[in-house]
């Protein structure tokens, strides 16, 4: 059971990730013609902080202590609250450290990839509707 719930857990992480680069990219790639280097490089560091973030709350998720209702809870919990705190670091580095930071450019990049990631588990959850 554990191994199926694992296996499913990583191929959703890994399609939800897949959106979550490709549209980081994509408002990089905006944010370089619009702004310039440092908007750019601030999409970058947005987007980077949620997929290293859905990582790490992924890595929490695949290991459940059990199979009880309430265990799930409290691990998809623990993942959803490691998440939020790797993003919250990640991004007070990045303010903290990032001279050059434009800070529309790094909440687009920032929003972008919360979005794609939404879209990326819908996806995931078609493919297990069939």
């Amino acid at each position: 059971m554990e191994s199926v719930t694992n296996t499913t857990i990583s191929r959703a992480f890994s399609k939800a990730a897949r959106w979550q680069i490709i549209i980081t990219v994509l408002i990089s790639g905006v944010s370089l013609l619009l702004a310039g280097v440092h908007a750019a490089i601030s999409a970058l560091a947005g987007g980077a902080s949620v997929v290293i973030g859905a990582y790490a709350g992924m890595l929490i998720a695949q290991s459940p202590k059990g199979s009880a209702a309430s265990t799930v809870l409290i691990t998809l919990l623990k993942a959803e609250a490691v998440k939020v705190l790797v993003i919250a670091i990640l991004l007070l580095i990045t303010f903290k450290y990032y001279q050059g930071l434009v800070p529309l450019a790094l909440i687009g990049g920032l929003a972008g990839s919360a979005l794609a990631s939404g879209a990326g588990m819908r996806a995931v959850n078609n493919v297990n509707d069939k």
